[in-house]
């Protein structure tokens, strides 16, 4: 009789990893806004930094900065989906190799995403940032299906 070994579990280990994504375009934001501002941006309310730089940075330089900011955002925004999809399919006990599967696919949609965000200046070329992001929103909303029909069954 074959012994069949499970893989190491690391979707939850997604979660903090997905968290943290979401940190570098706002780390690119911050430093492009000080020193295109030669520093006269704040970090005593940084929020207001892009509102009250733009008629003092040019444009394209401005609309990089909004652009990163828009993709800190939005990380944030769809990481509570994910990291309840990950508990639910663990709670669940879905299949590990297809959680881990999952978890990877999630991250690495979210990075081509927000390189997407990032670098897109076209309306045309906008639909496919778009594309990416509705893929990655269809990961933890197909985890949390499979994780309610699996609860719901109570097949686990």
């Amino acid at each position: 009789m074959a012994s069949t070994v499970q893989p190491y579990n690391w979707s939850i280990h997604a979660i903090p990893a997905a968290y943290l994504l979401a940190f570098p375009p706002y780390l690119y934001q911050f430093a492009r806004c000080m020193t295109a501002s030669n520093y006269t941006a704040t970090n005593i309310v940084p929020r207001t930094n892009l509102e009250l730089l733009k008629p003092k940075l040019p444009n394209n330089v401005w609309q990089s900065l909004v652009r990163a900011r828009g993709a800190h955002l939005n990380a944030l925004e769809g990481f509570p989906l994910f990291a309840a999809a990950m508990i639910a399919g663990n709670y669940a006990k879905l299949d590990t190799r297809e959680m881990n599967t999952l978890a990877a696919d999630y991250l690495l949609l979210r990075v081509v995403y927000t390189g997407l965000y990032m670098t897109v200046k076209s309306e045309a070329a906008s639909y496919l940032r778009s594309t990416v992001y509705a893929a990655s929103l269809s990961v933890p909303l197909y985890v949390l299906w499979k994780a309610g029909n699996r609860i719901a069954a109570d097949k686990f």
